[in-house]
């Protein structure tokens, strides 16, 4: 059995095309109204936006410093950590240069004593090491807390 296929055509036709409105005052006063209209929705945009930037540009700051004041924090720790066994070596080095002198000005003593005695100048006499006074604890500057403002009554 064969199909009947009835297929309607469908005729396209041009569009019409847009045909520009006479330019009369009416047309102009109603453009002008559409401009104005459009440039105040513009304009609150924008108001609003500008009154954002103060506080986006403050809370960008704060994060900048927030971030700056960690990386102070990790940088100073990490100082801290590599010049504490440097100073631990040096007042090592400090006390053996200490003993070394103090030895070698008794030694020098020890020889040149009985000569100086003969020609009749002072003796050298040899010191003890100075012992170093352990440092005070530093009392560093601690910033205040804020203080809530009480209500008057």
């Amino acid at each position: 059995m064969a199909r009947s296929s009835s297929r309607t055509r469908t005729r396209r036709t041009a569009r019409p095309r847009a045909v520009a409105a006479p330019v009369n005052p009416r047309t102009v006063f109603l453009a002008s109204l559409g401009v104005a209209v459009l440039a105040g929705r513009q304009a609150e945009r924008l108001a609003s936006d500008v009154a954002e930037v103060p506080q986006r540009l403050r809370a960008g700051a704060d994060a900048a410093v927030d971030t700056a004041r960690s990386e102070v924090k990790k940088l100073a720790k990490s100082a801290r950590s590599r010049i504490a066994p440097l100073k631990r070596e040096a007042d090592k080095l400090g006390a053996q240069i200490d003993a070394a002198r103090v030895q070698g000005v008794a030694e020098a003593a020890k020889r040149l004593n009985p000569l100086l005695t003969r020609v009749g100048l002072p003796k050298i006499v040899a010191k003890a090491p100075a012992k170093r006074a352990a440092k005070a604890a530093v009392k560093r500057p601690v910033a205040k807390k804020a203080v809530k403002a009480r209500r008057r009554a």
